[in-house]
């Protein structure tokens, strides 16, 4: 009998040991796997602030360009006496000129995006009002919907929103 619990034993030492070995394997696979996160970790924050601090330079090279820019205006209005020195607030139209092709360009996109917007928004007022006026001369939501091409759920949602619309149910 007792032959067979030194079997048990030896054979559960066995098992745990092996149990031991598995996990030391797992542990030791998890802090490199930390440690390559760690130095992963550290190369972003260096790559990060080395582009940050590039960015400043880049800035404060910038803000030196601008500050010798605006010291140099000055200067060539007062050495240059034939031309009449120019007001502070600038017409657009001389802004305009004085302004890069591709920069102009622009200005002029955001303005027509602007006026497509405006006019946008001016016409779903102008639609809303449409709905009202209509539910208002006593068409049903069906018809409004036929008339204004758009949803009848839609212009009910739009009435019952506005306090027009009772529920039916």
């Amino acid at each position: 009998m007792s032959t067979i619990l030194w079997l048990v034993s030896f054979t559960l030492h066995g098992i745990l040991i092996y149990f031991v070995i598995i996990l030391n394997a797992r542990l030791s696979a998890f802090k490199a796997a930390e440690k390559e996160q760690k130095q992963l970790l550290e190369e972003t924050e260096n790559t990060l602030t080395a582009f940050l601090m590039e960015l400043k330079d880049e800035n404060e090279k910038l803000v030196r360009e601008i500050r010798a820019n605006a010291e140099e205006e000055p200067q060539r209005v007062q050495t240059q006496p034939d031309i009449p020195a120019q007001t502070p607030a600038l017409s657009e139209a001389d802004e305009s000129r004085d302004l890069p092709l591709h920069i102009e360009a622009m200005i002029n996109e955001v303005e027509q995006e602007e006026d497509e917007l405006n006019q946008k928004e001016q016409e779903s007022v102008s639609y809303e009002e449409e709905a009202l006026a209509l539910y208002e001369k006593g068409l049903s939501p069906e018809e409004i919907a036929r008339q204004l091409k758009s949803g009848k759920t839609e212009i009910e949602l739009f009435l019952k929103f506005r306090g027009k619309l009772k529920n039916d149910s």
